[in-house]
């Protein structure tokens, strides 16, 4: 991945001394890692198709080309690097319209962190010890393109407002850095409603209010990435 490409970074770190079962041996959490789940098909997720590799007997790595790189730590670690340009999470532009107008595309960013947090809701039943909590981050990185600016439209992507721009909020920095910490029964019983909560430390890195999250629902006070919003979104 070339090092002024824009890409978002997702992490998982338990708070506590963690560790997963038989790390380095063929079992549960390899075929987790083969096959991480997907909310449809051919949807921003984490699959890329390979097999886990051992990296300096340090950690297990699966890339996709240059889109997606996944490594897990024996400590219960996880890091996912995906390119947020227009071959990933700016799905939808060409090269020339990226470089004059970097819009990410707004289903591509929350469907990823919706199917990032089932996957550590998934990683997590394989530690022993389990932590009590885990740190979440999603840290941006060259978010400034010469010119432009990395921004993000609170609509839905088949709506007339995402392909007009009009209601575009540029990053404020190059760079960020958003992370919140939850509970292990939280993040396995709702992941979910995790990733709202990731979201919208992102919404508000951008200058926008929770409110303004599409693809949301709600359960009385808890609020919730909708899975079905999403595989109904004809995108």
């Amino acid at each position: 991945m070339k090092t002024d490409t824009p890409v978002f970074l997702y992490s998982m770190v338990p708070v506590e001394t963690a560790s997963y079962r038989k790390f380095f041996e063929r079992g549960p959490l390899w075929e987790l890692l083969e096959k991480p789940g997907q909310l449809r098909y051919a949807g921003w997720d984490l699959t890329t198709h390979g097999q886990p590799r051992i990296v300096k007997g340090e950690y297990l790595e699966l890339t996709s080309a240059e889109r997606k790189r996944i490594r897990v730590y024996e400590d219960g670690s996880v890091f996912v690097r995906v390119s947020a340009d227009q071959d990933y999470l700016s799905w939808g532009l060409s090269d020339a319209q990226f470089k004059e107008m970097p819009r990410l595309n707004t289903l591509a960013v929350i469907e990823f962190t919706l199917n990032f947090c089932k996957f550590c809701s998934g990683l997590v039943v394989h530690m022993d010890p389990e932590p009590s909590q885990v740190e979440l981050t999603i840290e941006i990185r060259n978010a400034f393109l010469g010119e432009s600016r990395l921004f993000l439209i609170p609509h839905p992507v088949s709506s007339l407002w995402f392909r007009g721009t009009d209601d575009r909020h540029p990053a404020p920095a190059p760079s960020a850095n958003r992370r919140i910490q939850v509970s292990i029964e939280q993040l396995k019983s709702r992941p979910d409603a995790v990733a709202f909560l990731l979201i919208q430390q992102l919404f508000l890195w951008f200058g926008l209010t929770p409110d303004r999250i599409p693809y949301t629902s709600a359960e009385g006070d808890l609020k919730f990435i909708d899975e079905l919003q999403i595989k109904t979104s004809g995108s």
